[in-house]
């Protein structure tokens, strides 16, 4: 209205200016009709804002303001479900450091880095020429021992040897039977053996170094001993529970997928005051790039609603501490106060006096008002 009193008053004052614009006029002439005009500008403002005065109050107050457009959707309860993000990382159970048991020279490698080997398969060899020559002795020794053994046997039970000369020939080589197994496994102790099928991560070692007991020689790793570790303040202790569904992201690889807990530490750390959840649910296409100590995000659910109003984010409007939303009925803006449940992402989840159905005023919203007509569009 104010705009239409400003237009009509410029079309007046041009308007009495163009039918007595003053031509020649003395100095003081000009300053006398320079009065006049300004005389004439109060009274047509006086005249203008008393018909403002009487469209305002003639005519409803929603027809004299200007419909805004905004954006929108119906309302329906949604199920929700907010997260709290943890970061951990990846681990795996079954990698291990293979050592020497004996002091000797490696005199053979049957692997290197890359290879997958099998359970049981021989990894490298000491030198253990010294054992081999011994041992063919002891057989010898052993198989002699074994022909007398048996022929003492034979003459005692036939009651011709004495007793003495079979239980001496039983003792030795009996005696010769363990030293034989004894140094078999001396024998074996010269061979580094894999303890499971997996790939061999590290070789740490070089053909004809001598290996001393425990010292690291060779790292396996297992495919199929992957997990992810994640540390929770015992703040959020109530979150973790095994079976409880979660959501893991690693962003190196980068691979999403849905999994569960499997096992809650029962122990708090002192320093973090964390305790450990476990999740070894991963996929197979996955466990193929995983790394031990990569990065990995875990969202765990703090609040799972089955319904509740669902709106975006932008839709919600703050006084103080007070929240509250538009909604459009009968082509007006209606502010409901309603009560903010949680966030996720972009997403709000609401309670409060809305109903199935409400067409709820979404983008657009910082010029509307209570009351304020409002033009619906899909898409602003």
């Amino acid at each position: 209205m104010r705009y239409l009193g400003i237009s009509v008053l410029g079309f007046l004052l041009w308007g009495c200016h163009s039918e007595s614009r003053p031509k020649n006029l003395s100095l003081e002439a000009k300053k006398r009709r320079l009065e006049q005009l300004r005389r004439e500008v109060i009274r047509l403002q006086a005249q203008i804002q008393a018909l403002e005065q009487e469209l305002q109050a003639a005519e409803p107050q929603a027809q004299t303001r200007k419909a805004i457009p905004v954006s929108y959707l119906l309302l329906e309860p949604q199920a929700f479900k907010a997260y709290l993000r943890f970061q951990g990382s990846v681990d795996n159970r079954r990698v291990v450091t293979l050592t020497a048991r004996i002091a000797a020279p490696i005199v053979r490698l049957y692997v290197q880095e890359g290879d997958f080997v099998q359970a049981g398969q021989i990894l490298l060899e000491q030198d253990a020429e010294a054992l081999r020559k011994n041992l063919s002795e002891l057989r010898s020794r052993l198989s002699l021992a074994q022909t007398l053994y048996e022929k003492q046997k034979q003459l005692y039970e036939e009651g011709i040897g004495a007793e003495v000369q079979y239980l001496t020939a039983k003792s030795n080589k009996e005696s010769l039977e363990a030293a034989l197994a004894a140094l078999e496994e001396q024998l074996r102790l010269a061979q580094v053996r894999a303890p499971f099928a997996g790939r061999i991560d590290g070789v740490l070692v070089r053909l004809g170094e001598m290996l001393m007991p425990g010292v690291p020689a060779i790292r396996l790793m297992s495919s199929e001993g992957w997990e992810i570790k994640v540390d929770i303040p015992e703040s959020f202790l109530r979150l973790g529970a095994a079976g409880l569904p979660v959501e893991v992201e690693i962003p190196d690889i980068p691979a999403k997928f849905s999994s569960r807990i499997a096992v809650v530490s029962q122990n708090l750390n002192l320093l973090s005051r964390a305790y450990t959840v476990v999740i070894r649910e991963i996929p197979a296409e996955v466990r193929n790039w995983l790394r031990p100590n990569m990065t990995v995000y875990v969202r765990i659910p703090r609040l799972v609603l089955d319904k509740a109003w669902v709106v975006p984010i932008e839709a919600v409007q703050f006084q103080d501490t007070s929240a509250y939303v538009y909604v459009a009925r009968g082509g007006l803006a209606r502010r409901v106060g309603v009560q903010l449940l949680a966030t996720e992402g972009r997403a709000a989840a609401l309670a409060g006096p809305l109903q199935a159905g409400d067409t709820l005023l979404t983008e657009g919203t910082a010029l509307v008002t209570e009351g304020q007509p409002v033009l619906l569009v899909r898409n602003l």
